[in-house]
């Protein structure tokens, strides 16, 4: 079957011949058709000839207006010179977040010839009165008029003076942005002047969703017969009103609509979805690794059927899958044509770049958080950096920094790390006040140190990325030179968002006779396959999101006065592309991912249900297949293998170890019955989860912070107040919570990492904390009637227990961490536990009988934790009092009451939790203590019996936050 490129270049030899070709212009969707175009020519060819002119319509429309294309930056920085001009308070912290709206709005604009006076007086405050009143009914729409949207207008009132002055400084530079140059085209049509260049004859090919602009300059050109179009378009999608696919298409093709843009009947209105026999597969799988595997298996397969010479397409409709596709496809490297750019963001320079800005941004009063400046120094590019310069200077660059920075230093000044005298951390000497300029500079030089060291024979992907980054800092800094001062945050921002608009190319000897081609579904337009995969066929990815980001209200948009484009024709258009992907196939395999509660995948695309439901009955030639597919069937034995760990001699061995070091806690028996493996992960392996630093804090570190501040606090009780709760001036502690916040936090950076504490999430979690802690400071004053004296904060309290096991005793270890302990009244010995989560009564509730509750295997954690303060409390009283802890020497045991209870922030209203923790009614001291060793001992036992092995738990909510999920292949 002849592909829609081959038919074109027979037509236009046809008509033309190949003498007459050099006066010819072939105006094209992409670069790459334009590629491909030209390689049918070539193969045609009975004798070398000079080729027709082919170029994109961007091209066609610069070169037709003799315009030259501004770069997106400086048409930023002009941008924001015509709107200081129109308003002197802007500032370009704030424009730089939505100036680049702003422009992509004006292109838009001319793009699709909309009067721009007309547009923006429908933006003004009186038209939106006027709609507002017609749509709701409001005789006064005046009452939506807020200071809020005074603001708002007052940005579309000056909207309109910024278009027309940016044009006007724009031509006097001799620049244009894109669609600038085809509103021009326009003009000169309209007004009768000549193309800049002339030719016999233009030919528009394989166009579908056409600008107003771009169906203007057709029209005009056919009108003069300049022009013809070549249209690919089948008459499934064409003929059939409803589908989306042929929306444009049925105009262009109607001689009586206005679009009409043909000179007669469509050069080919095909029928191959009609007719044409195809086999369709259809997959559904729970990942979007999996359709890699699928992806590359159906390849493997197709060239032992039918060669390598067939050509094949990866359509990627996730183009996040490119990384993992490039994993595994070198196998097929002598055949293999990768037509996506590979995103700077996934290498290691732009990771730099983040971590750069990540110390920078910390810099305080000349010195950095000694940890984050480790962090950069571990990074793959600084290391490379690091080995280079040992060698030049023959010293030990790791030892030297590690040994200057110190173990227990938080903080290191830029003196100390001048002293270092390593040139490329002469570039992190920045402060957030510097004008942007001196930090891009020192960026950049950063970077050039990275590239000195960089091994020639070497030179690799990640190499080509450092350099790209370098010449991204270079046009910025040429950029905005002699231009007005630029802070530190909006430096960022554009630096970031011009290196995420970057891209690697793949690239490699005569790409245009490679068979096997990795490409995103806009990339395929014009050329045609033999057979085709398409991967993460959901929606959100084919089609896209309906995210529409615009400075034009939608309702303004969708007006018939203006039509601009909204996510109703993107999705059109993807239609088109999708269906025209299909035509010339034989054979088709659609991936999607499988959604689930517990990822963000969302559902398979309607593209497939149209398939099913729509095509298959209108060609009766489609084999349509939706196979059921088990992967890694090996993978499945080695998942049985780690199912489980049997209880053999040795491990009782380790058990007994753990018990008598670790011993049992509230928390590890849940672990053990929630998920055993994770018990014997945590306890018996003793793995601990590398906790990675981060900007904001995590609820543990959030939890520790509100902890700490009740700890100063407390403790300032005891030494201030001798442990008196009715003596202290609370008022006086609310007033200086704000002072034990940053206490806190810096006691805790010793051992979690260094927060910034004024800007960003940390600081509404700051917040959050004082109101948490003025409510119960509040609050809690209220509770009792009776004093209160506090006896230890932060104590702690261990005994061991004989547990007899196969005719030995085993010691168990038994320990707790006290938050509070105090005295209420003359006989109640309160241990208080601070919970920054919520607990209900309801979690404390015994049922039946306290040990039928803690033996359960719905086992409540918080009513184990109340038992265990009341049994570690009971058996240090029930010492001789010379040989208890200090703090409870002077308690007379005979005549207290133990009280465990818990303080839960989040239910103050229910003041401390507590429950009467006993075995049976009125049961004494002596009594529970020896209940309590029947409890320790059947969970002993439990732990032993070899007949339940450590097994990975069967409830997956319980490993969604599990620090093994990866260890278990349990990521949720």
């Amino acid at each position: 079957m002849k592909s829609f490129l081959r038919k074109t270049a027979e037509h236009l030899i046809a008509q033309h011949g190949f003498d007459e070709l050099r006066e010819v212009a072939i105006v094209m969707p992409s670069q790459r058709g334009a590629l491909y175009l030209k390689t049918q020519l070539a193969q045609l060819g009975e004798r070398p000839f000079i080729s027709p002119k082919v170029m994109t319509i961007e091209e066609f429309a610069l070169q037709m207006t003799n315009s030259e294309l501004i770069d997106p930056i400086t048409l930023l920085m002009e941008a924001f010179a015509c709107f200081k001009e129109v308003d002197q308070q802007v500032d370009f912290d704030r424009f730089v977040s939505w100036g680049q709206l702003m422009l992509k709005d004006f292109d838009l604009l001319d793009l699709y010839l909309v009067d721009p006076v007309q547009l923006f007086s429908f933006l003004s405050e009186a038209k939106s009165l006027e709609r507002w009143g017609n749509e709701y009914g409001e005789e006064q729409p005046e009452k939506f008029i807020t200071e809020n949207t005074k603001a708002y207008f007052k940005l579309y009132d000056h909207l309109l003076e910024v278009f027309i002055r940016l044009k006007s400084r724009l031509e006097s530079l001799g620049l244009v942005y894109r669609g600038m140059a085809y509103r021009s085209l326009v003009e000169n049509l309209e007004q009768g002047k000549g193309l800049a260049k002339n030719f016999k004859k233009i030919y528009f090919v394989g166009f579908n969703a056409l600008s107003k602009a771009e169906e203007e300059i057709i029209q005009t050109l056919l009108k003069q017969g300049l022009a013809e179009t070549l249209w690919d378009a089948d008459e499934y999608y064409v003929k059939n009103k409803f589908h989306r696919a042929g929306n444009w298409l049925r105009n262009y093709s109607h001689p009586v609509s206005q679009d009409y843009l043909s000179r007669g009947p469509f050069q080919w209105m095909e029928k191959h979805l009609l007719e044409d026999p195809k086999k369709v597969q259809i997959i559904g799988l729970a990942n979007p690794s999996a359709q890699v595997y699928v992806a590359m298996d159906a390849i493997r397969k197709w060239a032992h059927t039918y060669g390598d010479q067939e050509q094949v397409a990866l359509v990627l409709g996730d183009e996040s899958l490119l990384d993992q596709v490039t994993q595994y496809i070198g196998e097929f490297k002598d055949r293999l044509n990768i037509t996506m750019g590979f995103s700077i963001k996934k290498t290691q320079i732009f990771s730099l770049i983040n971590l750069w800005w990540d110390l920078t941004k910390r810099a305080v009063e000349g010195r950095y958080p000694t940890a984050y400046l480790l962090t950069l120094w571990q990074h793959p590019l600084v290391q490379l950096y690091a080995q280079y310069w040992s060698k030049q200077k023959q010293i030990t660059t790791n030892e030297l920094l590690v040994s200057k920075l110190g173990a227990d230093n938080l903080y290191i000044s830029f003196d100390e790390v001048r002293a270092l005298k390593i040139p490329l951390l002469n570039h992190i000497l920045v402060k957030a006040d510097d004008d942007f300029s001196v930090i891009l500079a020192h960026i950049k030089s950063f970077i050039h140190q990275i590239m000195l060291a960089y091994p020639r024979n070497e030179w690799d992907e990640q190499a080509e990325a450092v350099q790209q980054a370098f010449d991204v800092c270079e046009t910025l800094e040429s950029s905005i030179q002699d231009r007005f001062p630029i802070s530190y945050s909006s430096g960022k921002i554009l630096l970031m968002q011009l290196l995420q608009q970057q891209k690697l190319t793949f690239e490699g000897p005569d790409h245009s006779s490679r068979t096997l081609h990795v490409m995103g579904l806009l990339e395929t337009r014009t050329l045609d396959f033999d057979r085709v995969i398409v991967l993460s066929l959901n929606e959100g990815s084919l089609p896209g999101t309906r995210k529409r980001e615009s400075l034009i209200p939608t309702d303004i948009a969708n007006m018939s006065y203006f039509s601009l484009p909204t996510f109703t024709q993107a999705d059109a258009v993807t239609s088109y592309h999708f269906y025209r992907l299909l035509q010339r196939a034989q054979e088709v395999i659609l991936c999607y991912v499988q959604p689930s509660e517990k990822s963000s995948i969302k559902e398979m695309s309607r593209f497939i249900k149209q398939i099913r439901f729509d095509w298959k009955k209108k060609n009766p030639q489609l084999v349509l297949e939706e196979p059921v597919l088990e992967l890694g069937k090996s993978d499945k034995k080695r998942e049985e293998h780690v199912t489980s760990i049997e209880k053999t001699g040795e491990m009782r061995q380790k058990i007994k170890e753990v018990l008598l070091k670790r011993g049992l806690s509230a928390s590890s028996v849940s672990m053990l019955v929630t998920c055993s493996m994770k018990y014997y992960f945590s306890q018996i392996v003793g793995l601990r989860d590398d906790k990675q630093s981060d900007d904001d804090m995590g609820a543990d570190v959030f939890g520790t912070w509100i902890h700490k501040v009740l700890e100063l606090i407390d403790t300032e009780i005891q030494e201030q107040n001798g442990g008196r709760m009715d003596q202290v001036d609370w008022s006086d502690k609310m007033l200086h919570l704000e002072d034990y916040l940053n206490r806190a936090i810096r006691e805790i950076e010793k051992e979690k990492g260094v927060f910034e504490l004024e800007k960003g999430f940390n600081y509404v979690l700051k917040e959050v904390a004082k109101t948490i802690l003025e409510n119960y400071l509040q609050a809690s004053q209220q509770w009792e009637n009776e004093p209160i004296e506090l006896l230890v904060v932060e104590g702690s309290l261990e005994t061991q227990v004989g547990i007899p096991i196969d005719g030995e005793v085993w010691t168990v270890k038994m320990k707790g961490r006290v938050d509070r302990m105090d005295r209420l009244g003359a006989n109640i010995i309160r241990i208080i536990d601070y919970k920054t989560g919520k607990v209900e009564k309801k979690d404390l509730k015994i049922g039946d009988d306290l040990m039928s509750e803690l033996t359960s295997e719905d086992i409540k954690e918080k009513l184990f934790q109340l038992w265990l303060y009341k049994f570690l409390l009971g058996k240090e009283l029930s010492k001789p009092q010379e040989d208890r802890v200090e703090y409870l020497k002077q308690i007379h045991a005979p005549s207290v009451q133990i009280q465990p209870g818990i303080i839960s922030f989040r239910n103050l209203s229910a003041a401390v939790l507590t429950e009467n923790i006993e075995f049976s009614e009125h049961q004494s001291l002596e009594d529970f203590l020896k209940e309590s060793e029947k409890l320790i001992a059947h969970w002993v036992h439990r732990l032993l019996d070899p007949s339940e092995p450590f097994e990975k738990t069967a409830d997956l909510e319980d490993c969604q936050y599990c620090d093994f999920k990866g260890i278990c292949r349990r990521e949720v």
